[in-house]
Formats: C-alpha cells, sequence, structure tokens
C-alpha cells in the first residue's frame, strides 16, 4: 500500500470518528435539553406547598414514573444537573413531608420529623458536592453528613425495638408500622398458640414467642428474641440530634457554600470541622 493510500485511509477514518462523535454530542445534548424541558415544572414547586399544590407534585411525579424505562434511559441529564435536581427535590420533601407520606402511605403515627431531617441531609449531601470545593473538602463534609443519617436511623431502629419488646405476647404478633431507616421485617421460630376451652389462647409449655428480624437501609442487621428480649441500649436522645441537623440545614445555605469555597483549605477545613462540632 503506497504512503498516499495509506493517508487517505487514515485522513477517511479520522473523519468518520469525528463526525460519529459529533453527531453523538448533538444527539446528546438534544436529548438533555428534553428532559430539562421534562422536568422543569418541578422548579416551579418551592417551600411549603399547599394541600393542592401537593396533590398537584405528586400527580407530576407519578406521570414521570409511568414514562417506560426503555424511554427514560434515553433522556438523562449531566450530572450537575442532576445534583441540582436531587437537592430541589430533597429540599421540597424536607418541608413538605406529605408528599412522602401520602405517596408511600406512612402511618400517621410514624416519626415524620426523622423523614423531614433524612431528606435535609441529603439535600445538603447533594449541595455538597455541587461545591466549589476541592475534592477532599468535599468528602470531609459528606462523611460528617453521612455520619448524621446513620445516627438518625440508629436511633430510629432501636426505638423500633423498644417498641416490639413492649408487645403483648399473644396468638397473633402485630408489629409496628414500618418505621424511618428501616428496610424489612420478617419473624421466625414462632409457635402456635392453643385455644382453651373458655376462648381463651395458651402458647403451649416450652413454646417460642419467636424472634423478630429487622433490616435497616444500610443492610445492618438487628434480631430481638421476643423470649428474652435485652436492652437495646439506645444511644442518645432525639432531640439534640434532630437540633444539630435543623441547624446545620439552615446554616449551610447556598452564600455560606459560596462563602467556605472563598477560603483557603486551611480555612475551610477549620470552618467545616467548627459546622459539625457537638455544640
Amino acid at each position: 500500500m503506497n504512503k498516499k493510500r495509506l493517508l487517505f485511509i487514515v485522513v477517511l477514518s479520522v473523519a468518520v470518528v469525528c463526525v460519529g462523535l459529533f453527531y453523538w454530542n448533538t444527539q446528546r445534548q438534544a436529548n438533555y435539553a428534553k428532559t430539562r424541558e421534562l422536568i422543569a415544572p418541578v422548579y416551579a414547586y418551592s417551600g411549603r406547598l399547599t394541600p393542592e399544590e401537593q396533590n398537584s407534585y405528586i400527580e407530576f411525579g407519578n406521570a414521570l414514573m409511568k414514562v417506560d424505562q426503555s424511554v427514560a434511559k434515553k433522556y438523562g441529564l449531566p450530572k450537575r444537573d442532576q445534583l441540582q435536581l436531587e437537592a430541589h427535590v430533597m429540599t421540597l420533601h424536607r418541608n413538605n413531608p406529605e408528599l412522602f407520606t401520602k405517596s408511600m402511605g406512612i402511618s400517621s403515627d410514624a416519626d415524620i420529623k426523622s423523614y423531614q431531617l433524612h431528606f435535609g441531609i441529603l439535600a445538603l449531601i447533594a449541595k455538597t458536592k455541587l461545591a466549589d470545593f476541592p475534592a477532599s473538602s468535599r468528602s470531609k463534609m459528606i462523611q460528617h453528613l453521612e455520619a448524621l443519617n446513620k445516627r438518625l436511623i440508629k436511633n430510629s431502629v432501636e426505638a423500633y425495638i423498644e417498641k416490639v419488646k413492649d408487645l403483648p405476647p399473644g396468638p397473633t404478633l402485630k408489629l409496628p408500622s414500618m418505621a424511618f431507616g428501616i428496610q424489612s421485617i420478617m419473624t421466625k421460630g414462632r409457635d402456635q398458640w392453643t385455644m382453651e376451652a373458655d376462648g381463651s389462647f395458651k402458647l403451649p409449655e416450652g413454646g417460642k414467642l419467636g424472634v423478630v428480624h429487622i433490616t435497616d437501609i444500610y443492610e445492618n442487621k438487628f434480631e430481638i428474641d421476643l423470649d428474652s428480649p435485652t436492652d437495646s441500649g439506645i444511644i442518645e436522645e432525639t432531640t439534640e440530634l434532630y437540633a444539630k441537623i435543623y441547624r446545620l440545614f439552615e446554616q449551610l445555605t447556598d452564600e455560606e457554600f459560596q462563602r467556605l469555597s472563598d477560603l483557603s483549605k486551611t480555612e475551610r477545613s477549620v470552618e467545616i470541622e467548627k459546622l459539625f462540632s457537638s455544640e
């Protein structure tokens, strides 16, 4: 093969690749534009919504959920847009817990405050990922925020365990409603109660009340032996933890993120540690 022919093939190959990349990028940007147009109404909802606005938002969300997955895959968003959307939606749910409880059928006696604080933490994590910080500073803040979320879930699980331990023994075991941070619940080793002549129920001699198994959203597993329940040892009162998370959400505004980004690495590190101090 002579040099001219080889050069022609190389140039043609490069041209084909460039045209292909241009088409792919053009198509991708067009898909991004369609997705941005589709989700734009979400940003019209902010702050504390009226009941009518809450219902409207839920209907809009349900409509989006009905989009076929094969179609939805074609219309993603750039990472930055995804994080902006996540920060907005999580803040919206934090300010309007009804959006979650209505759509998920959460019990009216659930600890709604835990859900609110959880959404607030998720919003702050998304904002931190968007912040104009070095990766080390973002990572440190996210570690602090995730640690708070784990404390929220641990306390919720332990409070649930206490409720289970307080259940009166009987032929049926009606567990408390699913709580924040809990992914699954099941029971094992429960023996059948027998009915007495007077209509009452009795557990046969040596019978077992059973064991309740709980898994949280981090895949941590817990079990409560109803025949010999032990003290779960709740680690802390939620009042202080809740107050701390609430303060962080109020303090970490867009302006505060900008202020932190203007600091030197050393100054920023000190400020971040101060933010998450126990006081």
